[in-house]
């Protein structure tokens, strides 16, 4: 990032909460910018519906972080013990989604564990993880723990969109700090062949073609960042999942909001939603 405006932290006092602190002080460290934690009293609307927007109504039913006075203490405990001087704690009330997207309009990033507890805890990387990575103009962390917890690999996912090479860009300039290897992985659907007796041609690209496009994607930016390791990769196999394996070994995956295809108009696409619930390392979604 090369911006100065703060990392946004989404806290609600859960073990997961407290995982993204500790990704974002990192991430403030490297990127030489503040941090900004806010907390929010979950206002849900009365069970019979009600209007939107985040003011309390009647019948509201209000959801608290928990023991605020003390979770800010420990929260900033937590950011000088990392080094983190620069720091700021806010507390609000009212939906947490609306209230995270205002605050997003001001920061470089948004960062939040991949679920939290509470009323809505079962449903939060569905709800709102999924509208920050939607509509925040800025990249989302959605962080969880990591599988290998050994891995210095940030994959990056790859298909020649623009969003995928401000991915590629972000992934490089991190891992010139932390010394990680960016590995760009290409993955794409194998269409069946055609079954027009006229026409054996199969419809699938030929693999050389998407080795071509992946080695034409990473050769600017490779060349800015001489000094980063890199590995590259083009496998016929489904996007997601080729996404959702490599995380396995990772210590980070970095997509794209929206790439290339058929629902390439889309705020989120298909192959960042299913990463963002399949992961098994942080993932950064970059708009």
């Amino acid at each position: 990032m090369t911006t100065n405006l703060p990392i946004l932290v989404a806290h609600d006092g859960s073990a997961e909460a407290g995982r993204a602190l500790r990704w974002a002080a990192t991430e403030s460290l490297r990127a030489h910018v503040p941090v900004r934690v806010l907390m929010v009293d979950e206002v849900l609307p009365p069970p019979w519906g009600g209007a939107n927007g985040w003011a309390p109504m009647a019948g509201s039913l209000q959801v608290p972080v928990g023991d605020y006075p003390s979770l800010v203490d420990d929260v900033r405990k937590e950011l000088a013990d990392a080094g983190v001087l620069d720091a700021t704690v806010q507390h609000r009330t009212g939906h947490v989604v609306d209230e995270l997207l205002r605050a997003a309009e001001s920061s470089s990033m948004v960062v939040l564990g991949s679920h939290g507890h509470g009323a809505a805890a079962e449903v939060l990387i569905g709800s709102v993880s999924q509208h920050l990575a939607r509509h925040a103009h800025c990249p989302v962390a959605v962080v969880r723990e990591q599988r290998d917890p050994d891995a210095r690999r940030i994959v990056v996912g790859i298909d020649g969109s623009r969003p995928c090479a401000e991915a590629l860009e972000y992934a490089f300039e991190r891992a010139e700090t932390t010394v990680e290897t960016v590995v760009a992985l290409h993955a794409w659907h194998v269409r069946v062949p055609s079954t027009d007796v006229w026409n054996a041609e199969p419809r699938s690209v030929e693999t050389e073609e998407r080795e071509l496009l992946l080695a034409e994607s990473v050769a600017g930016v490779r060349a800015e960042h001489p000094d980063v390791a890199f590995e590259q990769e083009a496998v016929p196999v489904s996007p997601a999942r080729a996404l959702a394996d490599a995380s396995a070994g990772a210590s980070l995956v970095v997509v794209g909001a929206r790439g290339l295809g058929f629902f390439s108009g889309l705020l989120l696409g298909s192959v960042s939603q299913a990463v963002l619930h399949r992961a098994d390392c942080p993932v950064v979604v970059i708009r």
